[in-house]
This record gives C-alpha cells, sequence and structure tokens, in this order.
C-alpha cells in the first residue's frame, strides 16, 4: 500500500461540526481522532519545575530567545542524531507547535513561494501563509520535483496526519534537489519525538549541503504530559534564526518561563525520546485491524495508526458508523485518501474505544 502523505489535521470548530453531523446514540463519546497524544506530566518533571518555581527561577523574564540551558538541551538532542546547531544562536524556544509554524513560515517566506508535498497539507499553514502574503504550489515528493530557483519548500516528516516517515532516499533524493538549486527550506519534524525505535529519525539538516539552509521545527512531543504546557521549538544556521528571533520578540518578550523549565526537566530526565512511551497501544490496534483483516500501514510512530477500510465501505462510511457506535476515528478524506481511517493510540479511555471499534467492525462486516 502506498504510504498516503496527507496534511496535519487542525481539528476544533470544523471538527465540533463533524460530530453533530454524525451524533452518537451514547453521550460517552470516546475520541480517538485527535492530534496530540494524551499523557500526565510526570513525577520527576512536575516536581523539578515546581523546585524551579520556589527558587524565583520561573517568575520573571527569561533569556529573550529561551533559556540558554534549554537550547543547550535542545542541541544536544539533536546532536545525538548527527545534527550541529549552535545553542546560543541557532535555537529558539517557541510557545507552541503552531506558533513555531507560524514563526519560521513568516520569517523566511513573507512575499514568497511556499511549496507543500500535497494541496491537502495547507490547512496547518494557511494563517500563517495568509499573514506572510505568500503564494502556494504543490508537488509529490516521490514524483518529479518541480523546476524552480526561488521559494520555500516546507517537508513535514514524519506525516502529521499519519504518522508516517519519508524513507532515506526520497530525503537524499529532496536534499540533493533542494542544494542544486540553492533553496532554503522549512522542515517540520514537530512528530519525530513519537518515532518507534524500528525507525529511526534523519534530520533533513543533518545531509550532506542541507544544514545551512534548512529552518527545523521540532517539540517536546516525546515527553509526555508537555503537550498542554504549550512549548516547542526551532533551530538552524543564524541566517535564518535571526529573523525567526526578532518576529518572536515582537509577539512576546519570551516563551513562558515556566513551560521552559518543564521542557528542560523533561529532556534531563532522559524522556525525551520515547523512554515514557512504548508500542502497546499501537499494537493493540495492529492487533484488533489483523483480527478483522483490515490491512494497515505500518505505524513509524506511536501516534497513529492508518488502516485501509474499503473492504467495510470506505473511510467516510467507518467514521460515521464509529460515531454512531461511541467512537470518534478519522476519515482518510481528511487527508487524501478516502479509502483509510487514522486511529489515534491515545485516550484516557483506549481500551474502552478498542472494544466498541471491534464490535462496530464486526457489524459492518456482516453488513450492519
Amino acid at each position: 500500500m502506498t504510504t498516503p502523505i496527507g496534511r496535519a489535521i487542525s481539528r476544533r470548530g470544523r471538527d465540533r461540526l463533524a460530530i453533530e453531523r454524525t451524533r452518537p446514540v451514547s453521550n460517552d463519546l470516546i475520541d480517538l481522532s485527535g492530534d496530540e497524544l494524551e499523557g500526565t506530566t510526570t513525577d520527576r518533571v512536575r516536581a523539578d519545575t515546581i523546585a524551579a518555581l520556589a527558587q524565583h527561577r520561573g517568575d520573571h523574564y527569561t533569556r529573550r530567545p529561551g533559556m540558554l540551558s534549554l537550547c543547550q538541551a535542545v542541541t544536544d538532542s539533536l546532536a545525538k542524531d548527527n545534527l550541529s546547531v549552535d545553542a546560543e544562536n541557532g535555537v529558539l524556544i517557541t510557545g507552541s507547535v503552531q506558533e513555531a509554524r507560524f514563526i519560521g513560515l513568516r520569517a523566511v517566506a513573507t512575499d514568497k513561494t511556499i511549496y507543500l508535498p500535497q494541496a491537502s497539507y495547507l490547512s496547518d499553514y494557511a494563517p500563517a501563509a495568509r499573514f506572510a502574503n505568500t503564494q502556494t504550489e504543490y508537488f509529490d515528493p516521490a514524483g518529479p520535483l518541480p523546476q524552480l530557483h526561488e521559494g520555500i519548500p516546507i517537508l513535514p516528516n514524519p506525516n502529521p496526519a499519519t504518522g508516517q516517515c519519508y524513507p532515506r532516499e526520497m530525503l537524499e533524493r529532496f536534499a540533493h534537489w533542494a542544494a542544486d538549486r540553492d533553496l532554503f527550506v522549512i522542515s517540520d519534524e514537530t512528530l519525530a519525538p513519537l518515532c518507534r525505535s524500528g525507525f529511526p529519525m534523519l534530520h533533513l539538516a543533518a545531509l550532506p549541503g542541507m544544514t545551512e539552509r534548512t529552518l527545523t521545527l521540532g517539540s517536546f512531543a516525546g515527553i509526555p504530559g508537555l503537550d498542554a504546557w504549550q512549548v516547542s521549538w526551532l533551530a538552524g544556521p543564524n541566517s535564518l534564526v535571526s529573523p525567526a528571533r526578532g518576529l518572536k520578540l515582537a509577539i512576546t518578550l519570551c516563551s513562558a518561563a515556566v513551560s521552559q523549565h518543564a521542557a528542560l526537566a523533561g529532556l534531563s530526565s532522559g524522556s525525551a525520546r520515547l523512554a515514557a512511551r512504548d508500542d502497546s497501544r499501537v499494537n493493540a490496534l495492529k492487533a484488533l485491524l489483523e483480527e478483522h483483516h483490515i490491512p494497515y500501514l505500518e505505524p513509524h510512530t506511536v501516534a497513529f495508526v492508518v488502516a485501509d477500510v474499503r473492504a467495510l465501505g470506505g473511510g467516510d462510511v467507518v467514521a460515521e458508523a464509529s460515531a454512531r457506535g461511541g467512537v470518534r476515528v478519522t476519515s482518510g478524506s481528511e487527508f487524501g485518501d478516502p479509502n483509510l481511517i487514522r486511529i489515534t493510540a491515545a485516550s484516557t479511555f483506549f481500551e474502552q474505544g478498542l472494544a466498541r471499534l471491534n464490535s462496530i467492525m464486526a457489524m459492518l462486516e456482516k453488513g450492519s
């Protein structure tokens, strides 16, 4: 099955309308369609953050680009993946993933054309694209690459909609193309901390010719509970980070100090790269799909499992039937392939949601 390259799904208001259209009979809808993994801040992170506040290290403005200790921790993490970045001038701590995307795009692509892997990716970048006054073009990373010598390509990897990573040969081909045309590139790697151990992350900026032309967007998604702290980062050469830093400082003096201390505590405790995440939930989803003989994409992250449900009527049919049965999943029509559904491996009531999906799929198999 070909890996779908779809858009990262930004839900909120649009999905509330979708729920109204597919209101389940029960009132306890279990959401297995979210973009972010749920989780509780660990005791270690909580204790270290409380200590920072008690010592008055979090009740004042930090160094404007971000605490130097946190910036250094980010560069140390990148160095483990063979990417060298200057902690002093090459890292900027932002308030969230969406802020990192907004600042990165606005800082380097104003009045330029941006190139996205498919039209369906646009929703995540549309607000920033409008503010930056950009034009949007689309390309297929697996097909002929555009014959351009200006503009800003954006490569989200892993795919924020499906959790799938680009294969190494495709990234190398893309890097050679960008370097040959002397292009600056935005590499959105905000889902990378959730990569499973069998799918090691390859930073685009670490490839030959890409270090000085790539602005990398990242997150602390591998640290349980950090989604709620609204903290993220971007990194790259000073020539790209400097304009991003200027824009960030025009928005806020700095990112919230308490959130930065929480992120630093998470990185210091060694939990940033899947130490506190495991494969049990994606394996449970795989087992359920195999029981019903439903093919799926081998998940590259612990975030999602994407299944081909054309035998059950397609993504829209399964999503609507699931909602009526008390489970919310994402139809593939939202990220480029209506034959698919995406199931998020996160919910407070994951086991109950899995049991409901089992019943729903059994009924669909019988034509109910």
